[in-house]
């Protein structure tokens, strides 16, 4: 669908606007779907005592954090947007040019980049709405707010996304929404992974709109909101009992932090079993235990069959190098294994080996986001040498490539990040190509088609089951490598993509496991990873996690009235 660049206006507070904001407009008008023709300059409303008060606590939180984990927050850098402007017309809320400009002008969308209230007439006067971004909740407008609760509270994800207004609409429309996994110790790791996502909302959802059109673009905004509806929180800021649970966390981190380090030992293993229901693939108690030797791990298992026999591809990481590379045994009658044998080794870090065939012939793509490429290679020798092909993408960060053959087309699933801040498990992106050797993948309008810490990333083959397509995928929710999820896709075309989650598996420490991120299936077998736990301390280790998770909600609970105790005995001593 070929449509004019929607003609947009962009209403702030002043000059400054956040950097991550910045870089959204940048993006803006860079697109082939954009222009500019207004900015408005709303006055900023005072604040009130208790607010200035968050502020100040606020930003005390951030320079601590910063200071502590080295993570300095800087998508919330004021910076001024007047250089991007050239001679795009300024005008005042209120003054005689806006309101000759609103009755006068066409506007297509207006982006509300404050922390006030949508403008009444500018939803009335705009073809497309209104648009904001949120975080956290549709209710809260103000990027300084971002991961606060969310930490405070243990929450797994930050909920951000965008929503819009429409004339004749009582509430405001979910346009797009996203997860960010929250970080176990850190506020400002979060606050980066979240907002300068945020910088590719607004852009990718006009591209959608653009390529799709209106009609189209409604059934996935309530699509999405079906899938997975927004959680609610408070409307109001956080306050001090919010920050006293932050204060709170941090020596927490730091005593399991340490804890780990003396008495734990993860390590990445294989895991295998024989064939089951698929909703019960991921099952710990039906698999057996590869263990490597304790100087590396084994992740990322793939299962080929040739000439009767299965082999496993996996990657294989040293500690002492650093960087993993590629390995495969071949499995024995008996369900054990040859020795690993490395098949592939770069400068760079390679894991995910998909091995798929095309036209007899054997093809191999490694995850080699560290080269900023998606590489191809191509067997002369089963199993253990393979040549490089070409790269199918190039100056891309791309994570565990997974190709399908289906309806006649090849499709790529692949997770993405467009900055260094953000993580590379959010989000998943969708090309189609009519050759898998192809160099001209074509992006889904919908990129990216899911947009969830809890879902996105690939987590090992796609397959069939009683003529239904499986995607793997992995939870990255508060933590890397999660566990395991199995998403059945509904809906597979070159407008749309739907799936939905039959099956999870979050192995927190059951059966000493403690995550798992990639699954692979063969005939008659499945193979997959998890981190396994080397406790030194053995069955009492069980023991002081129980008496961990017990002290740590009574603090959780109870927290304001342990910072209140302190001033209390201060109180009566005087």
């Amino acid at each position: 669908m070929s449509v004019s660049p929607f003609r947009i206006a962009l209403i702030v507070d002043g000059e400054y606007i956040s950097a991550w904001q910045y870089l959204m407009l940048e993006r803006l008008l860079a697109s082939p779907h954009a222009v500019l023709v207004v900015v408005i300059f709303r006055q900023s409303v005072a604040t009130t005592l208790s607010q200035r008060l968050n502020a100040v606590l606020l930003k005390v939180l951030h320079a601590l954090d910063g200071r502590f984990f080295s993570c300095k927050p800087t998508a919330q850098t004021p910076t001024s947007f007047l250089p991007l402007l050239g001679d795009v017309g300024c005008y005042a809320h209120g003054s005689k040019r806006y309101q000759t400009f609103v009755s006068t002008q066409r506007v297509d969308v207006a982006i509300e980049l404050t922390g006030q209230a949508v403008l009444p007439e500018m939803v009335a006067s705009t073809t497309h709405g209104v648009w904001r971004h949120f975080y956290g909740n549709p209710v809260h407008w103000w990027d300084d707010y971002t991961n606060i609760r969310e930490y405070a509270r243990r929450q797994d994800e930050i909920v951000s996304g965008v929503v819009r207004y429409m004339a004749g609409q009582a509430a405001a429309d979910c346009v797009f929404y996203a997860t960010t996994s929250t970080d176990k110790v850190s506020i400002n790791r979060g606050v980066e992974r979240t907002l300068w996502k945020m910088a590719d909302f607004i852009p990718q959802r006009l591209h959608e709109l653009a390529t799709v059109g209106e009609a189209l673009f409604q059934r996935n905004m309530r699509e999405r909101v079906l899938a997975r509806p927004l959680s609610s929180q408070d409307a109001v800021a956080p306050g001090l009992i919010t920050t006293c649970r932050i204060a709170l966390r941090y020596p927490s981190n730091f005593l399991r932090k340490l804890y780990k380090f003396l008495f734990r030992q993860e390590q990445w293993i294989l895991l295998t079993t024989s064939h089951g229901n698929v909703t019960e693939l991921g099952l710990l108690e039906n698999f057996h235990k590869w263990i490597p030797p304790r100087d590396r791990f084994w992740a990322d298992p793939f299962v080929v069959e040739q000439a009767g026999e299965q082999y496993i591809f996996f990657e294989e990481l040293i500690y002492a190098r650093g960087i993993g590379h590629l390995a495969c045994v071949r499995l024995q009658p008996d369900g054990s294994h040859t020795e690993p044998v490395k098949i592939l080794e770069k400068p760079y870090h390679l894991s995910y080996p998909f091995v798929f065939k095309h036209q007899g012939q054997y093809y191999l793509i490694p995850e080699t986001a560290g080269n900023h490429t998606v590489e191809v290679y191509r067997c002369e020798e089963f199993p253990h040498r393979w040549v490089f092909e070409k790269n199918l993408m190039e100056s891309v960060e791309a994570y565990d490539a997974t190709l399908q053959e289906y309806d006649g087309r090849w499709w790529m699933f692949v997770s993405m990040r467009s900055h260094q801040s953000c993580s590379p498990n959010e989000a998943l992106y969708l090309f189609h190509a009519d050759d898998p050797l192809s160099t001209q993948w074509q992006a889904h309008p919908q990129n990216p088609v899911v947009a969830s810490a809890a879902q996105a990333r690939p987590a090992g083959r796609m397959f069939t089951d009683a003529e239904q397509l499986y995607r793997p995928s992995q939870n990255c929710a508060g933590v890397y490598g999660r566990g395991l999820n199995l998403n059945r896709i509904t809906q597979l075309d070159q407008e749309c993509y739907r799936e939905e989650v039959v099956s999870s598996y979050l192995p927190d420490g059951d059966f000493d496991m403690n995550g798992m991120h990639t699954l692979g299936i063969g005939r008659g077998l499945s193979v997959s990873d998890a981190v396994y736990i080397h406790r030194r301390l053995g069955r009492l280790d069980h023991w002081i996690g129980k008496l961990s998770g017990f002290i740590d909600q009574l603090v959780w609970k109870h927290c304001y009235v342990l910072m209140v105790l302190p001033l209390t005995f201060l109180w009566l001593d005087m």
